[in-house]
């Protein structure tokens, strides 16, 4: 029998871990393929840490291309395409057909939806966003710090709650948490409600 192709899209953390698993439980006559527009993978729950310079951006990627060390091919292109039933997808000027797909493309932000949030907030959900507001952070003295979730669903529901927390702590240790207010405002009807009420 013919070896199969997986074709897998995103390579964030869904198709980081579905390709290494797929590569270690399944017979190499079978390809393993990773489409993703980014050429650099992000563990994105180290993104809070990078803010608050507990890590930096070395720490927390690495190319795509370290994939294929393992045997699990990468496709840096964007992804214009995707048709499930044939198992085709169009990335960049390519048409790729799989036998099985694996779609994981995340979510992407939409800070424009609200008028001047890209402009003048600092989104920690990207590592640029994440290392600006940790710039901004060492030059903070005082004031009111506003956590905003503009609009459900969004990324990681945990993070904002998280993100409270590790500035919380960050203030403390600078000894300036008794100069600054600490918010977090979001529609959500309360925190964490995909966890349940307490």
């Amino acid at each position: 029998m013919a070896g199969k192709t997986i074709l897998i899209l995103g390579g964030g953390i869904g198709g980081h871990v579905a390709a290494n698993i797929l590569r270690k439980h399944i017979a190499r006559d079978h390809r393993v393929i990773v489409i993703d527009r980014k050429r650099d993978y992000t563990f994105s729950p180290s993104l809070l840490w990078l803010m608050v310079g507990k890590r930096n951006q070395v720490q927390i990627g690495r190319p795509l291309e370290l994939l294929s060390r393992k045997g699990i091919e990468v496709i840096q292109a964007n992804i214009t395409k995707i048709d499930p039933a044939a198992c085709r997808v169009v990335a960049g000027n390519r048409t790729l057909h799989g036998d099985y797909l694996i779609v994981s493309l995340g979510a992407d932000l939409a800070p424009e939806s609200v008028a001047g949030l890209r402009e003048e907030a600092y989104l920690f959900y990207e590592p640029s966003g994440a290392e600006r507001l940790r710039e901004m952070l060492t030059q903070f003295s005082g004031g009111h710090v506003v956590l905003l979730v503009a609009a459900t669903p969004f990324k990681c529901p945990a993070a904002p709650y998280e993100a409270v927390m590790l500035l919380s702590d960050y203030f403390e240790k600078r000894g300036i948490k008794n100069k600054l207010e600490l918010s977090i405002y979001t529609p959500e009807p309360l925190p964490m409600p995909v966890a349940g009420p307490a």
